[in-house]
């Protein structure tokens, strides 16, 4: 499925984040043709940015219509493939499509790989309970959460829990490779310094600071 998503990212006034370290809580929004996600991002950087909105263009690739499309998507869902190919197969999909920025691909048994083009990633599970398979046109939400986080300025690095849903409710695994943001990964560019994503030529940015 092809979509244009429209991710809103605030902070989320009065909700507190989990006992420990501090942090900080967003509310998300992922408005598509087919409906809306409302996400929860944990960080644990406590400073939060200000209301923000990224509009993409995602595309899941086990879609029929996805090849007219991928080459002007922002995120890229591969689809399902195994834990141990994923990172290899993440990577040639943002080799292949130099205009995406971040690939997601289901690794089975509820587990969600993400990679950024700034070498970026996150190994999510679904917790236990935690609802039903995300429908169809809800598999590319996580990528575009991610997209957005990046397009504000963050790092993937920075989160610590995420929830595309009240259903879809992602744990980290810290015992998969690729959490770290220095860790090998695909070429770095196109990119900022302070994580952020920069378009291609000819492609106007996505972010618009929130109101």
């Amino acid at each position: 499925m092809t979509v244009l998503h429209t991710v809103r990212l605030a902070p989320a006034d009065g909700l507190a984040p989990s006992a420990g370290a501090p942090a900080a809580l967003f509310e998300a929004r992922v408005h598509s043709p087919a409906g809306v996600c409302h996400g929860l991002l944990t960080s644990r950087r406590p400073t939060a940015p200000h209301s923000f909105v990224d509009e993409h263009l995602a595309v899941d690739l086990t879609d029929p219509d996805a090849a007219h499309r991928r080459h002007h998507a922002d995120v890229l869902h591969l689809g399902t493939t195994t834990s141990g190919r994923a990172v290899d197969r993440l990577t040639a999909v943002l080799r292949t499509h130099p205009g995406c920025a971040v690939a997601t691909a289901d690794c089975g048994s509820g587990v969600l790989l993400v990679l950024a083009r700034t070498g970026g990633r996150l190994a999510l599970r679904l917790r236990a309970g935690g609802g039903r398979a995300p429908a169809a046109w809800q598999r590319p939400a996580v990528g575009s959460l991610a997209h957005a986080w990046l397009a504000a300025g963050r790092t993937l690095a920075e989160i610590t829990a995420l929830a595309a849903s009240p259903h879809h409710a992602y744990e980290l695994l810290d015992d998969l490779p690729g959490r770290a943001e220095r860790r090998s990964g695909p070429p770095p560019g196109p990119g900022r310094r302070d994580g952020g994503l920069t378009p291609p030529p000819g492609r106007p940015p996505g972010r618009h600071p929130g109101r």
